[in-house]
C-alpha cells in the first residue's frame, strides 16, 4: 500500500499532467489540500513523463487507424438498428457540454413529434449488464445502487427528461436492440458513441470546448484526442461550447480548424447558461439572483472545475472553489470536512452541480438541506436550433 505522502505526492501530480494536457483542467480559485496542484518548478517532471507517453500515444494511434479500417472494409460487422439514430459525442476526452447536448437533442426531437430513446454506457458504473431505466425502479434501488447500476450522466439525463426511456450498456448494439425491444422508439440518441463504430448511425454531432477544442492536439494517453483530426469528416454537426468564454479571434480560429477537416459540417455556436438552484434534499428551487453578493463554498467533481466557479462568480457569488477529480464520488469524511468548512468559514450557501448530485448519497438528511445543485442548459446561438432541428430532420427522414 502507498504511503500517504506518496499518494497524496501521486495525485498532485496527476493534476499538474491533466492541466498541461488541458489548460481547461488546471485547478482554480482555491484548492483543497488534496487538490492542490504541484508548483511550477515541476514542469521539467511534468514535461519528461508526459515525453515518455508519446510512444504509447502513437501505438493508440496506429490501432485507432487500424480499427477504423477493418469497419470500413466491413471487415469487422456493424448493426444497423430498427429506427434511425443520432450520436452525440466528443473527440476529445473530458467535458465539452455533452450531457446537456444530449437532453437538447432529446427535446428538440419531441417538439418534433418524435419518441426517442437514449443509448448511454453508464460511465464509472459497476456492471456490464444491458439495463433499461424505469422511474419505479430508481425508487426501488436508491440513490447509491442506482449510480452504481447507471452512472451519474445517465441520472442527470433522467432527473431533466423524467418520462425518456433510457438503455444503459457498454455494448451500444446490445442497449439498441433492447430499446427497440421494449419501447418502440422511433428515434435513438446515443450518449458518447463517436468512436464507437459497431452500432451505425444516420448523424453524428461533435461537441467541441471554445476554449481548447482538441486539448493539446496529441493522442491518448499523451493527451486528450480519442481519435485523430482527420476523424471530423465522420461528423455532420459539429456544436462549439463556451463560445461566451473566448475572445472572437479564438473562436473564428477554432471555426476554421474543424471546417478544415470537414467543410461541409454544420457549424452552431452555443453558450452554457444557469437555469436555477435545486435544494438536494427536498428539489426545492431557488432563483439565481439568490446568488448575488453570497458568500458561496463551490465544490465539484467534473473534467473543468473552473467553469463551474466561474459561472457562479458571474452570477454574483463570492466563490470559494474546492475542485475534485472527474466523476469522484463523495466520502462521508470529505462531506463533513465540507460542512465543517462551510461553518468554519461563515458561508452562505454549499453548492455543486446537477450532474455531481448523483454522488452524493453519502449525504445525510440534515447535511442534504445545505446542499444546493446548479442547473445547466445548453444554448444554440443565431440559428442554431433550426439548423440543428433540420439536420435531425434530414437525418430521421431519409432513413
Amino acid at each position: 500500500m502507498r504511503s500517504r505522502p506518496a499518494a497524496s505526492l501521486a495525485s498532485r501530480l496527476k493534476a499538474v499532467l491533466l492541466a498541461r494536457l488541458d489548460p481547461g483542467l488546471a485547478m482554480p480559485v482555491e484548492a483543497d489540500e488534496n487538490a492542490r496542484i504541484l508548483p511550477q518548478s515541476h514542469s521539467f517532471l511534468t514535461t519528461a513523463v508526459l515525453g515518455l507517453l508519446e510512444p504509447f500515444s502513437v501505438a493508440y494511434g496506429a490501432g485507432v487507424m487500424t480499427r477504423n479500417w477493418l469497419y470500413k472494409t466491413g471487415k469487422l460487422k456493424t448493426h444497423r438498428p430498427a429506427c434511425p439514430t443520432v450520436c452525440v459525442g466528443n473527440i476529445t476526452a473530458g467535458g465539452t457540454g455533452k450531457t446537456p447536448a444530449v437532453i437538447l437533442v432529446c427535446q428538440l426531437l419531441r417538439e418534433m413529434g418524435k419518441r426517442p430513446a437514449v443509448l448511454s454506457r453508464g460511465y464509472g458504473r459497476s456492471e456490464r449488464a444491458v439495463r433499461v431505466l424505469t422511474a419505479a425502479e430508481l425508487e426501488a434501488l436508491g440513490p447509491r445502487q442506482s449510480l452504481a447500476r447507471f452512472g451519474d450522466e445517465v441520472l442527470t439525463i433522467a432527473g431533466r427528461l423524467h418520462d425518456l426511456p433510457i438503455v444503459v450498456s457498454a455494448d451500444r448494439a446490445a442497449a439498441a436492440r433492447a430499446a427497440c425491444e421494449t419501447f418502440a422508439p422511433d428515434v435513438l440518441v446515443m450518449d458518447d458513441g463517436f468512436g464507437h463504430l459497431r452500432l451505425q448511425r444516420d448523424l453524428d454531432i461533435l461537441m467541441f470546448d471554445a476554449r481548447w477544442p482538441f486539448a493539446n492536439g496529441r493522442l491518448l494517453p499523451r493527451g486528450l484526442l480519442r481519435e485523430p483530426l482527420w476523424a471530423i469528416e465522420r461528423a455532420k454537426v459539429a456544436i462549439v461550447s463556451r463560445t461566451d468564454q473566448c475572445s472572437p479571434e479564438e473562436l473564428a480560429a477554432t471555426d476554421e480548424a474543424i471546417r478544415r477537416h470537414n467543410p461541409d459540417i454544420t457549424l452552431i455556436h452555443s453558450v452554457h447558461r444557469p437555469t436555477g438552484l435545486t435544494r438536494i434534499s427536498d428539489q426545492e428551487t431557488l432563483h439565481l439572483n439568490h446568488l448575488s453578493a453570497k458568500k458561496v463554498l463551490a465544490f465539484c467533481g467534473i473534467a473543468h472545475p473552473k467553469s463551474f466557479f466561474s459561472t457562479l462568480s458571474r452570477l454574483g457569488a463570492v466563490v470559494t472553489g474546492v475542485p475534485f477529480p472527474d466523476h469522484h464520488i463523495f466520502t462521508k469524511r470529505e462531506i463533513a470536512r465540507l460542512v465543517g468548512r462551510r461553518h468554519s468559514g461563515g458561508f452562505d450557501l454549499t453548492v455543486t452541480t446537477e450532474k455531481d448530485a448523483p454522488r452524493l448519497f453519502n449525504l445525510s438528511r440534515d447535511e442534504s438541506q445545505e446542499v444546493f445543485a446548479l442547473a445547466v442548459e445548453i444554448r444554440l446561438l443565431q440559428d442554431g436550433v433550426e439548423r440543428l432541428q433540420e439536420a435531425l430532420a434530414h437525418a430521421i427522414d431519409k432513413v
